[in-house]
């Protein structure tokens, strides 16, 4: 029979494995806190609509990898996550997208949860050459669309609607390491840096893109049930 020493000593042993365990329980429960995200770019209040219209993300006219024609009316429904970047590019566009990708795999079973990568240099990458790119990284089985067209329409829309690379208006040549995660009403809610020094940097990043999906996402469930 055990003894009252043997008791405690059990007592004690329990207590190390299993507290800290209910730490990292709840601290990973506890880590993600909903806060609300801010719509970004000009605002003005329009007497007509007695409201306040918001900066939206206008439509475009792409084609992806595989050719086909792509507008807005694709991501109808859909938080999207859109950034920019070139083919031939060596180091910083494959770093960004990787760190894309790692999000990309998160939600590969959540079909409002799109991800958009448009090439800025679409004069080199036409669509054969952004289908093996594309390629690399499983776009189609992870929801990731690559896209190219007309590059005064792409920098348009990636200057005006995106908000990238602002500070190279009017640039032959633009690029901005950011994403953009874009609400199911085309309204911008976050531009985020994708790259960093370090690995710990690079994931306290991913986790802060996820935070910031994972806001929206409960922005939308909190409307169904208000």
């Amino acid at each position: 029979m055990p003894t009252k020493k043997g008791y405690i000593k059990g007592a004690a042993f329990a207590a190390l494995i299993i507290l800290p365990s209910l730490g990292i329980f709840f601290w990973g429960k506890a880590k993600w806190v909903h806060k609300a995200l801010p719509i970004i770019g000009e605002r003005y209040y329009s007497a007509e609509k007695g409201d306040t219209v918001y900066h939206k993300v206008g439509d475009f006219i792409l084609y992806n990898q595989h050719g086909k024609k792509i507008t807005w009316q694709d991501f109808d429904s859909s938080i999207v996550i859109a950034n920019i970047f070139f083919a031939s590019c060596p180091e910083v566009c494959p770093e960004m997208n990787k760190q894309v990708q790692v999000i990309a795999e998160e939600y590969i079973n959540e079909p409002q949860v799109k991800f958009l990568t448009v090439t800025i240099d679409p004069e080199t990458d036409s669509v054969p050459v952004i289908k093996q790119y594309s390629e690399y990284y499983k776009a189609d089985l992870y929801k990731r669309t690559f896209a190219t067209g007309s590059k005064i329409e792409i920098y348009d829309w990636v200057i005006n609607d995106l908000l990238l690379a602002t500070e190279q208006r009017g640039s032959d040549f633009i690029h901005d390491d950011r994403l953009v995660i874009i609400d199911k009403s085309h309204r911008i809610r976050s531009i985020l840096p994708t790259r960093a020094p370090t690995n710990r940097e690079k994931i306290e990043l991913i986790r802060r893109i996820k935070d910031d999906i994972e806001n929206l996402k409960y922005e939308y469930r909190k409307q169904t049930m208000d």
